[in-house]
């Protein structure tokens, strides 16, 4: 499967590091890595990116539960370390959903 994935109203840092991203991302998969991946999307900031996959605005999964998404977690930033709430999703547990729901009953 493809998906074209356009992002506009980022600043140059944005887009830099969404692009790090992108590239740790490929470079997991061509090592066969498995790791937690993040990005601070600091929307009390200057964070307003305006998103289209495949021409169309993304929409959320409805496989998982929203509250099952974000979980408390420590991080360390340049002030030291805080608990926040981070929001995770592994695609494993969208395939196990979609897995779930195709099963004969």
């Amino acid at each position: 499967m493809k998906i074209t994935v356009e992002i506009d109203n980022l600043t140059e840092p944005q887009k830099l590091a969404i692009e790090d991203l992108l590239a740790m991302w490929q470079h997991l998969g061509s090592i066969g890595g498995s790791r937690w991946t993040a990005f601070f999307a600091d929307g009390d900031g200057d964070f307003r990116p305006k998103v289209l996959i495949n021409g169309h605005k993304p929409e959320p999964c409805v496989l998982i539960k929203p509250k099952d998404r974000w979980k408390n977690l420590w991080y360390e930033d340049r002030y030291g370390q805080h608990p926040e709430e981070m929001y995770l999703i592994d695609f494993d547990e969208i395939a196990w959903a979609m897995h779930k729901e195709n099963k004969p009953k």
